[in-house]
């Protein structure tokens, strides 16, 4: 299975932390609650909108996790066929936000929302999976969860010298997906769906540094 080239300090991990929470801001906000990076929060949030409002219609919530498993499965059978590395995946990721960011130009109301939510969870679906067969892209980029306690852990028990550079690097991943969070908000406030044009253009600047 070929490996993507190392890439350079920093630069590659924190870009594509702030792709995950950028991207999953964009559909928070502007799709009605749905998470399109982590996509297991979508129960939540579905079990919160069936308790307080007994609706049913919510099925996009539910939808998000065969998408996702269907996306992360055929990321990972492409690129074990084809033999590629991270590039191959960072281009259909792109290519996703691209589509995404289109949409309402063709769709409009309800349906563009729902087109934009399974255009964005296939992106990072096929993100999550290339962390998985891209290993030194570094750390799972999308769920901070780990990430946070990892970085608290180590700064109270730290490890040995020579992981410092990994803590660091650790730390601005975490700041990345806070900020990409902000951007993402703010971007769909200001531009709607059209903000997905931002991370289409950073998983490319990603891909040029591979």
């Amino acid at each position: 299975m070929t490996q993507p080239s190392s890439p350079p300090p920093l630069l590659v991990p924190t870009a594509l932390a702030f792709i995950a929470g950028y991207a999953d801001a964009v559909t928070f906000v502007g799709a009605g609650g749905i998470f399109c990076a982590h996509v297991t929060g979508n129960f939540v949030v579905l079990a919160a909108d069936l308790a307080r409002r007994a609706n049913a219609d919510e099925w996009l919530k539910l939808a998000t996790f065969p998408i996702f498993v269907l996306a992360v499965f055929l990321a990972t059978h492409l690129h074990r066929r084809v033999g590629s590395s991270a590039r191959l995946l960072l281009l259909l990721e792109a290519v996703a936000f691209g589509a995404a960011s289109a949409v309402p130009l063709v769709v409009q109301g309800t349906a563009a929302h729902r087109v934009v939510v399974v255009l964005a969870v296939i992106a990072m679906g096929i993100h999550n999976a290339m962390h998985r067969v891209a290993p030194s892209l570094g750390p799972m980029t999308t769920v901070m969860t780990g990430n946070v306690t990892q970085w608290f852990v180590e700064k109270v028990l730290p490890g040995a010298p020579e992981n410092a550079g990994r803590h660091r690097s650790l730390g601005f991943i975490i700041l990345a997906f806070a900020l990409g969070c902000l951007g993402g908000a703010f971007g769909v406030q200001q531009l709607g769906f059209a903000a997905f044009l931002a991370p289409m253009g950073l998983a490319l600047v990603v891909r040029s540094r591979l």
